[in-house]
């Protein structure tokens, strides 16, 4: 929900991070960081932000006046999340933990494109698919000069020498230019990034927006255009406890548990929140420093469909049809065409 994100969250991962590095390795092995994470932030304040003044103002608090806070949630995370084999740890629905930077991940690691943003994607692809291309030339011209060659009697056992391996895979490519040439884009890639490898979510953030959206939707149309859905959604979530689930056990107990508890303060939040969004508009308000890749997303993923024809590809089922449409490149099974050989029409 890039609309509206905890700050806390990135906080309380490199805190992590920093507190376990100093473990040894069959330590750090045993720990399932996504539970610390979710402990601590459970037992924190929390603090979402939609605006990038908001963000701004979130961050420095958090590193300020409540790191002590966060370096002690996550201490007494590390000592009381314990591993235990009876416990059910199904993960979430993949819904839940579903977003554009998970996607992206897949991306790099499909692609072997380390640091890449979706600008590098595209290029990315192009280059997977033209080593494919290479490396089927250089084994058709093997198994070429090999036939020769056992013909004439010049290499008895060529035929017991196996072709070049036809692959994409291994190459790395570390792109990201424009990441490196702006520090501050840097970061913001960074945070963008920084969960992808954790597994949790709390579930009253798709409660609450559910509800905010079906109570907006109440409204008469010209009051309802005031009303931002991503600051109503903040609002309440800033005057609610934090309920993050790991596992899809967890995700069901605490999401029964919002409704029973939390549900009418929820909706009296929210008429209190839809009151302040229609008195005080945020006219001014600039978004999250994240909301920057969301139209590098949409550009990416426009070139994705371009080089390999297809219309079909979205956000969630990229990764899947790309490393689909590489295995195919190998066997020789899919037309696809470069950007610069059809005059591409970029439009950034």
């Amino acid at each position: 929900m890039q609309s509206c994100k905890n700050a806390i969250e990135e906080l309380v991962i490199t805190e992590i991070d920093f507190q376990i590095s100093h473990l040894p390795q069959y330590r750090r092995d045993q720990i399932n960081v996504s539970e610390v994470a979710a402990y601590a932030l459970n037992r924190l304040p929390p603090m979402y932000a939609t605006s990038k003044s908001g963000w701004m103002r979130q961050r420095k608090k958090a590193a300020t006046e409540m790191r002590s806070q966060i370096e002690s949630a996550v201490r007494r995370a590390l000592t009381s999340v314990k591993p235990d084999a009876l416990r059910d740890s199904r993960p979430l629905p993949s819904q839940e933990v579903a977003n554009h930077a998970r996607s992206l991940a897949d991306l790099q690691q499909i692609l072997g494109a380390e640091n890449a943003s979706w600008l590098d994607i595209p290029t990315a692809l192009e280059n997977a698919l033209l080593t494919i291309k290479l490396k089927s030339s250089v084994s058709n011209t093997y198994m070429v000069l090999s036939k020769r060659e056992a013909i004439t009697g010049k290499d008895e056992t060529v035929f017991d020498r196996k072709p070049p391996e036809i692959s994409w895979k291994g190459r790395q490519m570390r792109t990201s230019t424009s990441l490196a040439q702006d520090a501050q884009k840097a970061r913001d890639f960074q945070t963008y990034m920084v969960d992808v490898n954790y597994q949790f979510s709390n579930v009253l953030e798709k409660l609450v927006l559910s509800l905010a959206y079906h109570q907006i939707q109440k409204l008469h149309p010209a009051i309802a255009e005031t009303v931002d859905l991503g600051e109503a959604t903040a609002y309440v979530l800033n005057r609610l406890p934090t309920m993050y689930a790991t596992t899809e056990k967890g995700y069901r107990e605490l999401r029964l548990r919002a409704r029973e508890v939390y549900g009418k303060e929820v909706v009296a939040v929210l008429k209190e929140a839809i009151a302040v969004c229609v008195e005080t508009p945020n006219l001014q308000k600039v978004p999250l420093p994240l909301a920057r890749f969301e139209a590098e997303l949409e550009e990416a993923l426009e070139q994705i469909r371009w080089i390999l024809q297809r219309d079909d590809i979205n956000w969630r089922n990229a990764p899947f049809i790309v490393e689909e449409c590489l295995q195919k490149a190998v066997s020789h099974e899919l037309e696809w065409r470069k950007r610069s050989d059809y005059n591409y029409p970029h439009h950034v």
